[in-house]
């Protein structure tokens, strides 16, 4: 019997058995041969041939269900392990990885009737069976009686496969059994989109999966030396260098380093990755970062000269999988130019790789079945994540154990980096993980080179009219540099730039900076100038500051690896971790007297602080913490958000050096989080519904709540371009993409340009830009193009 996969010129048992490249057990081999068993009913054969225009059932539960069924038959070892394996990956094929639910398991009964799927399965020439010669007719036969008695919803069977689940398979294995659905999921689809390209007609070369991820010749980057003499603060550096080696010669998944900001942590941080990639013979090193406006500064500092790459896409997967129906499948399947676009560029593609936190957490566990083909890619690494207390509390525990577990996996190492003291919390669980000793740490930072760099005052609550006025005193009395940072920018930066009467127009304000000149200039540095343009800007500001006094007016995107060195700064208050980031970015290499750092709470139009207004703003707007498990460890990390606040209020007339700030940090850390534990979390992460009829599987997709980052100020991303010319070119890319002509090189450009282009005003500022539209583009999702192409005031 011939079936059709894709078209009239397809093969379906040629496409199984290309998708069967992805397999790398006998178990996977059983689920990639039957991923596509819904396509063998007559009602999709003749979908397939266009006598139908629309998809008579969903195809991809079916598939799942039935490889699930046949690992339970054959009795193997961890047999119930497999089973939800292959039920949740075969389902997400065309979806993603979650319970499934109604929509998904709807068309189980149209394929149980259907006589030529089961003649299909049991075809020793060209159905199934021919693929699976080492699995015994009976046990497809019993395996597709089992599954036809399983379609009904209210069946009997469903009830006992369900419970058997659930009493075989603990909440521990479920994690397991999670990360490995990803590997797997994300390599039967690599697979399916080159085979249903290829199916499709497309030139395309169906190759074993790991020649999709090639690892390079890895060639160490130039390392970066301590600048000026050999001074005490140079020694300090040295010192924390040769104790984190030293850290990182132990056997160990999780490595950490904490140390005051300005003493070289990020440099000590890549020699211990260098150190650990070529002892493990492992292939890339990631540096993660909180923000991707944080990244490019990074990856202009410490990667100028290697083989290295930075991913700035601010683009996420915020799909609230398991709220929303699943979109109508296509005949091209996984095989478009949309989907190919989706995954052909990742993160981690070079020996050296900048990127953001999200993107490492999406590749890592986000149930979305594309972001699971990036995390193959993630594979063989060291990651670092610097300022990694910047990761949502509630986030913590179950990253942690998730990291573990994909270290294992993807044999990879993580080196976590904090500029406040750590600590490591029960909860956390943490017990293996490898550290400076706190006794080598501790007089770093209470030495008085590092202690006296800045004294911190508190400038009370300021509206934005006085800290404008602030501004200008500072700068009428002063040619210090100065830099200004606050919290948000429809409320922060955006109303500055306009009490201060500069014009919006980011490539003209890189123009003037980079101008010779002697008087005072003011730059800002936000979420509002395009990626494309950051680097460049920190770089003229720095030689700016060495010829004219320059006042830098920015947002969190200045507190990590950014070496500017202020001579003073006002900073809105953000906690305790915060306030020593930013704080760092002053006096970084010391002076005659220490550098005053001035702290305010900038009060929004609402009459609460900015602080406030993003933590309210959270708890508004992140679905995340209204779901069991993060509900209740977040009602304890707003305790600690509330000591922050009082810290503040209480500051008063107190001048604070670095090392009193953490003290109070490390004290409030303990006071709130040290008693917690982490019983129960798991069972209700992913749990296995036995009372309803209408679901199968685990709740897989609150993995996606871990994964992703919230963004606390509401805003929308939009593409600025330079000119006319520009956009042009992206339209013409986005047609190809669309009409299904384009090629690897277009969508190669394609991304470059809109990712180099992307910024994310605040709703209630853009009308306030001035900018020009020019129209749309569809990929990876609808966004409004827009040009600079006037001074507005």
């Amino acid at each position: 019997m011939k079936l059709y996969s894709h078209g009239r010129d397809s093969d379906l048992r040629e496409h199984l058995a290309e998708v069967m490249l992805a397999a790398e057990t006998p178990e996977e081999r059983v689920l990639c041969a039957c991923h596509d068993l819904g396509k063998a009913t007559a009602a999709w054969q003749a979908y397939i041939l266009g006598n139908n225009r629309e998809s008579p059932h969903r195809h991809a539960a079916a598939g799942g269900l039935f490889a699930a069924l046949v690992l339970l038959e054959l009795n193997g070892p961890e047999k119930e392990k497999w089973a939800l394996i292959a039920l949740h990956a075969g389902a997400a094929h065309h979806t993603d990885l979650q319970e499934l639910n109604t929509d998904s398991l709807n068309g189980l009964s149209l394929v149980a009737v259907d006589r030529q799927v089961g003649e299909f399965i049991l075809d020793p020439e060209y159905g199934i069976a021919s693929l699976l010669p080492e699995v015994p007719a009976e046990v497809l036969l019993r395996a597709w009686e089992k599954f036809r008695r399983m379609a009904p919803p209210a069946s009997r069977e469903r009830f006992q496969f369900k419970t058997g689940l659930k009493r075989a398979v603990s909440p521990e294995e479920r994690l397991k059994i999670y990360l490995h659905c990803r590997s797997l999921l994300g390599r039967l689809c690599l697979l399916d989109h080159a085979s249903a390209a290829r199916q499709s007609g497309k030139p395309v070369e169906v190759r074993e999966w790991r020649a999709r991820f090639p690892a390079e010749e890895f060639k160490l980057r130039p390392a970066r030396e301590f600048k000026g003499a050999e001074t005490p603060v140079n020694r300090l550096r040295s010192c924390l260098r040769r104790e984190f080696l030293q850290t990182v010669e132990k056997e160990g998944v999780f490595y950490f380093i904490d140390a005051p900001t300005g003493l070289g942590k990020t440099e000590a941080m890549l020699c211990g990755a260098e150190l650990l990639r070529q002892r493990e013979g492992l292939s890339r090193i990631v540096f993660a970062v909180p923000q991707l406006s944080i990244a490019d500064q990074v990856f202009e500092e410490y990667f100028p000269d290697c083989r290295a790459q930075i991913w700035n896409s601010r683009r996420r997967d915020k799909t609230e999988i398991g709220n929303a129906q699943t979109p109508p499948e296509d005949r091209r399947g996984n095989g478009s130019d949309a989907e190919a676009l989706a995954i052909e560029e990742h993160p981690f593609q070079m020996p050296y790789n900048v990127t953001t936190f999200n993107q490492v957490l999406l590749a890592m566990c986000h149930p979305n079945r594309n972001r699971c083909i990036r995390g193959l890619g993630l594979r063989d690494a060291v990651v670092i994540l610097d300022e990694f207390h910047k990761l949502p509390q509630v986030i913590l525990p179950f990253f942690f154990r998730i990291a573990r577990e994909y270290a294992r996996l993807a044999r990879c190492r993580f080196i976590l980096g904090s500029a406040t003291p750590l600590e490591p919390f029960r909860f956390w669980d943490l017990e293996d993980s490898c550290r400076i000793p706190p006794e080598a740490t501790a007089p770093i930072y209470r030495a008085a080179e590092i202690d006296n760099r800045r004294l911190y005052r508190s400038m009370g609550f300021l509206t934005l009219q006085e800290l404008g006025t602030e501004i200008e005193t500072f700068q009428q009395e002063s040619d210090r540099n100065l830099l200004v940072v606050v919290n948000l920018i429809g409320e922060g930066s955006w109303p500055l730039r306009q009490r201060f009467q500069q014009a919006y127009n980011p490539w003209r304000q890189l123009e003037e900076l980079k101008t010779p000149g002697t008087g005072r200039i003011m730059v800002w540095l936000d979420g509002l100038v395009p990626p494309l343009l950051r680097r460049d800007l920190i770089t003229a500001c720095r030689d700016a500051m060495r010829h004219r006094p320059v006042t830098l007016v920015s947002t969190q995107m200045i507190e990590v690896g950014v070496d500017l060195d202020f001579d003073a700064a006002f900073i809105d208050y953000q906690g305790l971790a915060a306030t020593m980031q930013r704080g760092g970015r002053i006096g970084r290499n010391g002076r005659e007297t220490p550098c005053e750092v001035g702290v305010f709470a900038l009060v929004c139009s609402n009459g609460d602080t900015s602080f406030e207004q993003l933590i309210e703003v959270r708890k508004n707007y992140s679905i995340r913490l209204r779901q069991k498990p993060f509900d209740a460890i977040f009602k304890q990390e707003l305790k600690f958000l509330d000591l922050e606040i009082d810290f503040f209020k209480e500051w008063g007339e107190r001048i604070l050096h670095d090392s009193e700030l953490a003290a109070s940090l490390s004290e409030f850390q303990r006071e709130v989080f040290a008693g917690l534990t982490a019983a129960g979390l798991l069972e209700q992460l992913f749990r296995i519904d036995v009372v309803g009829m209408q679901s199968l599987g685990a709740t897989f997709e609150k993995a996606q709540f871990i994964a992703e980052l919230f963004d606390s100020e509401r805003a929308s991303e939009i593409i600025v371009v330079e000119s006319q010319e520009v956009y042009d070119e992206l339209s013409e890319l986005n047609r190809r993409i669309k009409s299904q002509t384009s090629t690897g090189e277009d969508r190669k450009r394609f991304l470059t340009l809109q990712t180099d282009r992307t910024v994310a005003p605040a709703d209630r500022i853009r009308s306030e830009l001035g900018l020009v539209p020019c129209g749309w583009i569809d990929y990876p999702e609808p966004i409004e193009v827009f040009r600079v192409d006037s001074v507005v005031w």
